[in-house]
């Protein structure tokens, strides 16, 4: 397997209704398809944000907050990988051969993740929405899990790691965009890190970013900036904490 970068969020909440008003509406993605407890924001990279009603829709493995899919070179050969590793495929492959394919797997600490094939995408976009969102970036981890999370990174997803340190790792995929693990409790920990994955959204100038999230009443947990780019980590209403981030913009 290897991993070629990030491409899709999906989040399956009870605030379905508040959920869709903000990726709508606060951060400004554009509605790509929809129907009755569902809803598909498009990225400007063609990557994807789904919403999903809890009350309705069929994913009910999804319980370890916001699911990141990865894309990968041979998707075939990604859901032998997992299996024979012991990551559990969870549910059947979505999809069409040949077009976009997905599949959910349980990895490291019971995390819920997914591989995703897309032989198709096409060329990233202009930035979008008022925080001039260009990508998914970053998949951050908080796990007691550290050290076997770490071992997936490097050795099942293959990505590259540029920083390796006794209570966090960061790695990188070909497109840009970066892992992370935070040894649970450390030195390194965000308390706030509660509610599974955080995905985080490139944007193209965080510190335009930030003052858009604070006007429109988003709950701002955490910000962090260097000569390096800055980031913020911020609640949706799902519940869940998501992150802004132009540290990767240059990459």
């Amino acid at each position: 397997m290897q991993a070629r970068g990030l491409v899709w969020v999906g989040t399956r909440t009870t605030e379905f209704d508040a959920t869709r008003r903000f990726f709508e509406t606060t951060l400004g993605l554009p509605v790509g398809n929809e129907r009755a407890h569902f809803v598909r924001f498009d990225l400007p990279d063609a990557g994807a944000v789904e919403v999903f009603d809890a009350h309705a829709d069929p994913y009910t493995h999804f319980t370890t907050g916001p699911v990141v899919g990865v894309q990968v070179s041979d998707f075939d050969a990604a859901r032998r990988e997992l299996a024979s590793s012991g990551y559990p495929l969870l549910g059947d492959e979505g999809g069409e051969r040949g077009e976009y394919r997905w599949q959910h797997f349980r990895g490291p600490g019971g995390l819920v993740l997914e591989i995703v094939d897309y032989p198709h995408r096409p060329a990233p976009g202009a930035p979008t929405g008022p925080l001039r969102i260009t990508r998914l970036a970053f998949l951050g981890i908080a796990t007691a899990e550290f050290e076997e999370t770490a071992r997936f990174f490097q050795e099942t997803l293959r990505a590259k790691t540029v920083d390796a340190e006794a209570n966090v790792i960061e790695c990188h995929l070909p497109d840009g965009s970066a892992l992370e693990a935070f040894r649970r409790g450390s030195d390194m920990d965000h308390p706030h890190l509660e509610t599974g994955p955080l995905p985080g959204f490139g944007v193209s100038d965080y510190h335009a970013a930030i003052p858009v999230l604070r006007e429109q009443g988003v709950p701002v947990l955490q910000t962090r900036e260097g000569p390096w780019g800055g980031w913020a980590h911020f609640r949706a209403p799902d519940g869940c904490v998501y992150e802004i981030t132009d540290r990767l913009e240059d990459r």
